[in-house]
């Protein structure tokens, strides 16, 4: 009796530890299943390290990413706490946008190692090509060309700009092979996107329209990625659309301290400021007139006079009464001296302003305004057409101004960036084989 009794209790003892095995296993199994994305990206290798600018919601952006997955993937229980440095696992299928240096990298062993541009890694990584990297120090990667064209409908991307510095105008070109009505937008903004040539493939009247725009960012952005998005109106009804992250790069400029003389010190005031800024806005945010430049800007003056002020600078009235940011380009030009149009367009604007002082505005079509300020005297009036090399007023110094000198100033549906690159860059490459499309009538809103 008593070995049938201990016979009993072993076989019991065996069946708790079989259950209690099954169940550790389930248990296993379970905690597994909850948690695949961590499991795969710590084996995976791929990471991203957050810079200067990051939110969550743009890094997901960048990697196309759902942000849930992002934070699922790292547990992170607090979306908006994020850390300079801090590195980030990717989920499987994510690209990779860091690496960890070995033992005596540079960027530039990295950067032929990835393939990418040593000068513009060593930029991204707020360091220099030949600087040596400590093993184990992350690196981020941001690839030296756009993506590559990936099947958009009718459209062929050709040119979507990876980075953009701070301050300059980054440019957006497309291809599309039958007629449509392409549209973009960037950062929820609409972009000024539009036909610009027809390029004839073959015999039979196969032919491809180019379209183009530019991407303007003011000095004032903040670093970080931002998503450019491309779409249009199938035959179906359906809107075919697509983003590409865009990532802007920071700039540093200096800073200048200006002294007013005691007439002109009521200038400084933000109300005024804000009041002219407020007039101006509707005048060059138009976009409707078509096209009138093709080639590179020529400089709005006779000669090549120095900079006073470059674009960007951070301006300091009277010991810190008013600060600002220079929307434009100082040339040191005697009084008198003849202001040029840089390149054909209509004028919107030519009359005495507070701030600006006596002031010109010129509209070169496809929301590209050039401005003249603190004139001696305007020469043309509203409504004048004017073409490259035309005077359209004399250098001064009315308004908000210390000295003779010209203003030049370059805007972009109404943002302010750096007009000096225009002086070197056609608005598009044009081939024999191609036909212009500038006096076209672009549809409103376009």
């Amino acid at each position: 009796m008593e070995e049938r009794s201990n016979s009993c209790r072993s076989s019991q003892r065996k069946r708790v530890a079989s259950h209690l095995l099954v169940a550790c296993l389930t248990i296993a199994a379970f905690l597994a299943l909850l948690q695949p994305a961590q499991a795969a990206a710590q084996t995976s290798g791929y990471t991203y390290v957050v810079q200067q600018g990051d939110t969550l919601a743009s890094i997901a952006a960048e990697l196309g990413i759902p942000q849930e997955i992002l934070a699922a993937t790292n547990q992170l229980t607090n979306i908006n706490a994020l850390r300079i440095g801090q590195v980030l696992l990717l989920p499987p299928g994510a690209g990779r946008r860091s690496v960890i240096a070995r033992p005596g990298d540079t960027i530039q062993a990295i950067a032929e190692r990835e393939g990418l541009s040593d000068l513009r890694l060593a930029i991204l990584n707020s360091t220099t090509p030949t600087a040596r990297l400590f093993p184990g120090q992350p690196i981020r990667l941001m690839r030296d060309s756009p993506p590559l064209a990936t099947p958009f409908g009718s459209v062929r991307i050709v040119g979507v700009p990876s980075t953009i510095v701070q301050g300059q105008a980054g440019w957006l070109e497309a291809e599309v092979n039958r007629p449509l009505s392409l549209e973009a937008s960037w950062n929820g903004a609409p972009l000024g996107i539009r036909p610009l040539a027809i390029y004839r493939k073959d015999d039979i009247g196969g032919e491809t329209t180019i379209w183009g725009g530019h991407v303007p960012i003011a000095a004032s952005q903040e670093p970080g990625v931002y998503s450019l998005s491309l779409s249009y109106l199938a035959a179906n009804g359906v809107t075919v659309s697509r983003s590409f992250p865009v990532f802007v790069q920071g700039h540093t400029f200096p800073v200048q301290d200006i002294r007013l003389p005691p007439d002109k010190s009521a200038l400084i005031e933000q109300e005024i400021s804000q009041e002219e800024l407020d007039y101006l806005s509707p005048i060059w945010s138009r976009t409707v007139t078509p096209i009138q430049w093709r080639n590179p800007f020529l400089l709005p003056l006779q000669s090549d006079f120095p900079t006073t002020s470059p674009y960007g600078v951070s301006r300091n009235y009277n010991s810190g009464q008013y600060l600002s940011f220079h929307t434009g380009q100082d040339f040191a030009a005697p009084g008198g001296s003849p202001v040029l149009a840089p390149a054909d367009g209509v004028i919107t604007l030519a009359e005495p302003l507070t701030v600006r002082g006596i002031s010109v505005i010129l509209d070169h079509g496809a929301g590209l305004f050039t401005g003249y300020w603190h004139l001696q005297e305007a020469l043309v009036v509203p409504g004048d057409k004017v073409q490259a090399g035309e005077p359209i007023g004399l250098v001064g110094t009315t308004g908000r101004s210390t000295g003779e000198h010209l203003h030049w100033e370059l805007r972009i549906y109404g943002v302010a960036v750096d007009p000096m690159p225009f002086l070197t860059r056609p608005l598009l490459a044009v081939a024999a084989t191609v036909e212009p499309e500038v006096g076209q009538e672009p549809e409103e809103g376009q």
